[in-house]
This record gives C-alpha cells, sequence and structure tokens, in this order.
C-alpha cells in the first residue's frame, strides 16, 4: 500500500492543479480571502498542493503532519496575535486540513473545524472545489470575527493569493 501511494504522487499529472483552478478561480478565492479577513484580527492563508514532493513521500508524512510544514513555511505562525489559519488542500489524496495558530485553537472548538472541512471536502467531490473553498474561507472568516474582533489597526501580515503547490 506504501509504495502505491507512493507512485501516484511521484507520477500524477502536472496538470492537475490547473484542471481544478484555473486563473478566475485563483482571483476569486483571493477575493474571498480578503474579504474574510475585514473586522477581525486573524489572517487566512490557503495553500492547495496538486501532490505530496518526494521528501515529505520518504518521510513518511501525512496531510495533517504536511499541513503543519506548510503552516510554519508561510509564517501562519509569526501572526502578530498568533491568529493565523491555515486552509490546506491536498489534491491528489483528497484531504483538506485546517490548522489554527495558539491564539486561536482554545477558543474554537475543533468540532466547527470539522465542519467546515466536510462541508468543503464535499463540494469538492461535487466537482466545485474554488465554490467550496470560497464558503470555508467566509466560514472561517466568521469565526475569527466572533472570537477575534479587530481593535485598532488590522495589518494584513499574510498575502491572500493562495499558494500552488
Amino acid at each position: 500500500m506504501r509504495a502505491w501511494h507512493i507512485l501516484k504522487h511521484l507520477t500524477a499529472p502536472g496538470w492537475l492543479l490547473r484542471r481544478h483552478f484555473a486563473k478566475a478561480d485563483l482571483d476569486a478565492l483571493t477575493a474571498a480571502i480578503a474579504a474574510a479577513e475585514q473586522g477581525h484580527a486573524g489572517e487566512i492563508c490557503v495553500v492547495i498542493e496538486a501532490t505530496l514532493p518526494f521528501a515529505a513521500l520518504r518521510r513518511g508524512l501525512d496531510s495533517r503532519a504536511r499541513a503543519g510544514e506548510m503552516f510554519a513555511l508561510y509564517g501562519v505562525d509569526r501572526t502578530r496575535a498568533a491568529s493565523g489559519v491555515l486552509l490546506y488542500v491536498q489534491l491528489l489524496d483528497r484531504r483538506l486540513e485546517i490548522l489554527a495558530d495558539r491564539g486561536i485553537a482554545g477558543r474554537v472548538a475543533q468540532a466547527e473545524w470539522d465542519a467546515i472541512s466536510a462541508a468543503c471536502s464535499r463540494d469538492f467531490a461535487a466537482g466545485r472545489p474554488c465554490a467550496g473553498l470560497i464558503d470555508a474561507v467566509g466560514r472561517i472568516g466568521a469565526l475569527l470575527a466572533e472570537h477575534f474582533p479587530a481593535a485598532g489597526d488590522n495589518p494584513d501580515e499574510l498575502a491572500n493569493r493562495p499558494r500552488l503547490r
């Protein structure tokens, strides 16, 4: 099973990301992230990875562990209010992970993150990946507004454009 999983990732087509996300989709997702970040001190980062890289496969990482790497790589753990949220999508295995920084993790129940993830996964299964991510980003923004209302200036600490890998 493990060898098959590695082979699947190493032989996946290079166009996998483009098949699911056209430029217009990415522009719409960028706008949704910018809108969802208004009115609270949180930051939302979306990372969409077509396949796991060989180094991650060799180390036996699953999507949750890979999301943790992306959390650190893109500085989601370095926001000034510790209020970053990563929405990580691994297309080939159809996995979605939501990781919240320490300032948020204690305030938002895991069941709320799971509900967002489940709804987004249903949209992916129905062939609406961009709509699912836009909805998930909006729901994350609503949770952040509830638990982290903006107080004073609210700089945009993380780029709104989804990171494609």
